[in-house]
């Protein structure tokens, strides 16, 4: 076996273990969250049955690369941090095809923002409204777990930003993807 291979095996098997045992039972709609203990910050995605997972993607990044992109973005001046940072796509993997640095645990979280989920019909619309559009991350007005909430609740809700309200509602973003919901609805008829 090659060296690539034999490390993509490990990779794998290390990933394999990180995850939580309630993503086996998962349900369309769950809200997954990829927990990593030394970013302080987690990643959301939308449980769509088979074993995928909605959530934000860029090519090859993982998600230590992708916090850093978006602190570099808090960072730099608009206009040269544009230049420089990817947009991002929302795309649907298997889970264990999502690279992830050693340490993060990935589980089932539908309890962390109290609120009614939508239908299924409904969420499953919105993740296939979403898959493949491209968007800016950003940390504070939108983010992985705004657009996980939006899938499941309608609402795109942060509670990892220290100086937002809990489970409030991100207005601005939650129009923004209402907006795209309803265009999208107008050019499909």
């Amino acid at each position: 076996m090659d060296g690539q291979r034999l490390w993509g095996s490990l990779f794998s098997q290390m990933q394999w273990q990180q995850v939580d045992k309630t993503v086996s039972a998962a349900e369309i709609g769950d809200l997954i969250e990829f927990v990593h203990p030394w970013l302080g910050v987690s990643l959301w995605g939308v449980y769509m049955g088979q074993g995928h997972v909605i959530h934000f993607g860029v090519g090859d990044e993982n998600m230590t690369q992708k916090a850093c992109r978006s602190l570099m973005q808090q960072m730099l001046p608009r206009k040269k941090g544009d230049g420089v940072l990817k947009k991002t796509t929302i795309t649907s993997q298997p889970i264990a095809d999502i690279r992830l640095p050693a340490g993060t645990r990935v589980r089932v979280n539908n309890d962390k923002h109290q609120l009614v989920p939508s239908i299924t019909e409904q969420m499953m619309h919105r993740c296939h409204t979403f898959l493949h559009q491209q968007f800016k991350y950003d940390l504070i007005n939108f983010n992985s777990e705004h657009f996980a909430t939006f899938v499941r609740y309608g609402r795109a809700v942060c509670t990892q930003i220290p100086f937002q309200k809990m489970n409030g509602d991100h207005v601005d973003t939650t129009q923004t993807l209402e907006l795209i919901m309803q265009q999208r609805m107008e050019t499909e008829t």
